[in-house]
C-alpha cells in the first residue's frame, strides 16, 4: 500500500510539473533521488497574487516556511539577523504549497492548474 501511495504522489507531482513549469518555479528531484512528495511547493516572485487567485477559486494553499530558520525565535540565541542568509530569506518570501496527496483526483488537479493558466 505504501509503494502505491508513493507512486500516486509521484504521478500528482509529475502532472503539476508538466502543467506549471514556466508559470511558477516547480521543484526538481535529481534523477538519482526519489521524493515522497509530502508537499508540493512552488516558488514565485508574485506569491501574494497567486495566493489571492487560488483562494478566490477555492484552492487551499499553505506557506509551511514563512520565515527562514535563522529568523525564528527558537534560534535567536545564535545571533543571526536579517541579511545573514539572503538566499533563505528570498526563498521564504517566494515559496507556497499546493494541494498534494496520493488521492488528488486528476479533475481536481486540473482545476488547480487552470487557475494558474487563466
Amino acid at each position: 500500500l505504501f509503494d502505491q501511495e508513493l507512486a500516486a504522489r509521484r504521478e500528482v507531482a509529475r502532472r503539476y510539473e508538466q502543467a506549471l513549469a514556466g508559470v511558477v518555479e516547480v521543484p526538481r528531484v535529481a534523477p538519482e533521488c526519489t521524493s515522497a512528495w509530502a508537499q508540493y511547493s512552488v516558488q514565485s516572485d508574485d506569491r501574494a497574487g497567486w495566493l489571492e487567485k487560488l483562494a478566490a477559486a477555492g484552492v487551499p494553499t499553505a506557506i509551511y516556511y514563512p520565515a527562514p530558520l535563522h529568523l525564528q525565535p527558537a534560534f535567536a540565541y545564535l545571533g543571526y539577523g536579517p541579511g545573514d542568509f539572503p538566499v533563505s530569506e528570498r526563498l521564504a518570501g517566494r515559496i507556497f504549497s499546493l494541494p498534494m496527496h496520493p488521492y488528488l483526483e486528476e479533475g481536481t488537479q486540473r482545476h488547480i492548474v487552470e487557475v494558474f493558466l487563466r
